[in-house]
């Protein structure tokens, strides 16, 4: 007779999320002070928020070194590991610099930060950059990857070499210009429908689609092609914050929420 019951499967699930949260190890830094984030990669990159005032980086224990170099110290040609794990923390100002030292081999960083924190983000080699949650100020420049940036307020300045940009608004911050731009891929922006905006368009050897009643020649999709061989100046809601979007040789995606 199977006597296995629910009581015995909960605590066998139990006992499973232990062992995994204790094989878990993260790193945490006082943000006291700091108003700026800047963080340098050459590996993908991802940040949520959190309610502390502190800096998470998440699993860090998966960056220790080997067990071979114990007692010996890691040397890096990009900065001193003053955390054991790879990266280099330093304040200047009132800003926190944090440098991936590793190469692009190396696991992506998952970092946790309080909303209305800046970021200024850059990475110089190969990965995704992804951003969900913050009502800050956001530069982030990538190499070869996509710009994925969710549930926020702006204002972005957001560039890729290689990849797509692609960024959804819950609010658009009027306060300061919006600049989205990739040299060789999409760039796919939803805003709230009621968003006053003055926008520059150009996709170089692509087009533009909109569903946002933008004064051009008709069509008879839902999504109106734009006319994409010269930047286009136009107005949404009679106009308001400074959005430009480029792409040098994908589409541009302009949606409503």
């Amino acid at each position: 007779m199977n006597t296995f019951n629910f009581k015995q499967l909960l605590f066998i699930l139990s006992i499973f999320i232990y062992t995994i949260n204790g094989n878990a190890q993260d790193y945490t830094h006082s943000l006291n002070g700091i108003k700026t984030i800047k963080v340098g990669s050459t590996t993908g990159m991802i940040f949520k928020t959190h309610s502390q005032n502190e800096l998470l980086i998440k699993d860090v224990k998966a960056r220790k070194n080997p067990e071979k170099a114990n007692g010996l110290k890691a040397i890096y040609a990009t900065g001193d590991d003053n955390t054991g794990y790879g990266i280099s923390i330093e304040k200047e100002g009132d800003a926190l610099i944090i440098r991936n030292l590793k190469d692009i081999y190396s696991p992506d960083l998952e970092i946790h930060l309080p909303k209305n924190i800046n970021l200024l983000i850059q990475n110089h080699g190969l990965g995704d950059v992804t951003i969900h949650g913050f009502s800050s100020e956001i530069e982030v420049k990538t190499n070869t990857g996509l710009i994925k940036i969710t549930d926020v307020t702006g204002p972005i300045v957001a560039k890729t070499s290689t990849g797509d940009v692609n960024v959804i608004f819950n609010t658009v911050n009027q306060s300061s210009p919006i600049s989205l731009l990739s040299s060789a891929g999409d760039v796919d922006v939803t805003l709230p429908k009621n968003t006053p905006a003055n926008l520059n368009l150009k996709a170089a050897v692509g087009s533009v689609f909109t569903d946002f009643d933008i004064q051009q020649e008709k069509s008879k999709s839902s999504l109106k092609t734009l006319n994409p061989n010269r930047s286009i100046k136009t107005k949404i809601n009679n106009g308001g914050v400074d959005i430009s979007l480029r792409s040098s040789t994908g589409n541009i995606y302009i949606r409503k929420k």
